[in-house]
């Protein structure tokens, strides 16, 4: 925190330089920082003065990536998982074997499909977590089969 207060007084101290800043809007005033709970105390000042300038470092665009990436992935086995069981309802009301047949092989590509896409978020939340510093908490590894299987039951519970 001490290099971060040493960085900021020195920038501040080439803008202001000799003269008054009182009239600033805000002038005086403490900056108004959010309540981010994950966030260390130490980071708060500094998180703030980057987003207020648009600037973040790679690990931070990384997570938010991986939050839109896992949520993606999450929607899309649920609506896969949905889809089927409305497939395989259809299926068994008609009575034909072979649509069955073609609803289940259909599943087993999705489910396939599924696993190579969660890998490969595995893979990135891997490289994600091992370029983390200290205190920052990890991405989860997400479990291909439990997510397929959860919205499975999710999608038969709705029927």
């Amino acid at each position: 925190m001490r290099d971060w207060k040493r960085i900021v007084d020195r920038q501040i101290a080439e803008v202001i330089g000799d003269g008054d800043v009182s009239h600033l809007p805000g002038a005086g005033e403490r900056l108004p920082l959010k309540d981010e709970g994950a966030t260390l105390g130490e980071w708060r000042l500094a998180f703030k003065i980057m987003n207020d300038h648009h600037v973040m470092p790679e690990w931070i665009e990384a997570a938010k990536r991986l939050d839109q990436l896992e949520a993606s992935l999450r929607s899309q086995v649920q609506e896969g998982a949905r889809r089927h069981s409305r497939e395989l309802r259809r299926a068994k009301l008609c009575g034909a074997p072979e649509r069955k047949a073609r609803v289940e092989s259909k599943w087993n590509r999705f489910q396939e499909d599924c696993r190579k896409r969660i890998e490969g978020y595995n893979r990135e939340a891997l490289v994600h977590n091992l370029s983390l510093p200290a205190g920052i908490p990890h991405k989860p590894v997400l479990r291909a089969d439990t997510l397929i299987q959860r919205a499975l039951q999710e999608a038969r519970r709705q029927r």
